[in-house]
């Protein structure tokens, strides 16, 4: 349980519902091993333990007193340099969720620079070399764009996969990741 203060509750359980939406529907439809589930709590845990860690500090920022007075002003200090104040806006809102920190690509594991969202549930592929669409083989949305940087985009909006256009290196093992590999699942899910 945490103070609802600045929301940030409702859009944890809006990720964590997003999170594990889509790898759910991929193992349900036995395109995906059981074991994708196990990536929801070791992607999702850290997030909610850090956004109680936010709340509670909030909190005791609200409480009276001479030393938390103090501190509040010395916070509304901080918060005047740029750098502080981006990080506890991105902080604030879930914009430094960062599935993959040691990523090769600094785009991995990170929300998707706005995202193009599919309609139907799908996985992105934002790109415009033919042969990194083609990599593709229809199991996820193509967008082609003018970017120097193809991306894969996960279902529930964060970065799978990037690298500079026209090369596929991990892409396939990124597809079989957020679309699923029918060749290694050999039934569906049983519920």
């Amino acid at each position: 349980m945490h103070s609802p203060i600045g929301g940030q509750g409702l859009n944890l359980g809006l990720q964590d519902a997003m999170n594990l939406g889509w790898k759910l529907g991929l193992v349900a439809r036995g395109l995906a091993l059981e074991s994708l589930l196990d990536s929801y709590t070791a992607e999702r845990r850290p997030v909610g333990e850090r956004v109680l860690r936010n709340t509670r500090a909030q909190v005791a920022l609200l409480r009276p007193g001479p030393q938390v007075a103090a501190l509040r002003e010395v916070l509304a200090e901080t918060l005047e340099i740029p750098a502080a104040k981006r990080h506890f806006i991105a902080m604030g809102n879930g914009a430094d969720i960062d599935y993959a920190p040691d990523a090769a690509h600094p785009l991995v594991g990170r929300f998707a620079p706005l995202p193009p969202m599919s309609e139907d549930g799908r996985a992105v592929l934002v790109a415009r070399d033919d042969e990194v669409r083609a990599a593709a083989n229809g199991r996820v949305r193509l967008v082609e764009a003018d970017v120097d940087q193809a991306f894969l985009v996960r279902p529930d909006g964060y970065v799978a996969w990037a690298a500079p256009d026209g090369e596929t290196t991990g892409l396939t093992e990124a597809l079989a990741f957020v679309a699923g590999d029918v060749y290694k699942v050999k039934r569906p899910f049983k519920m």
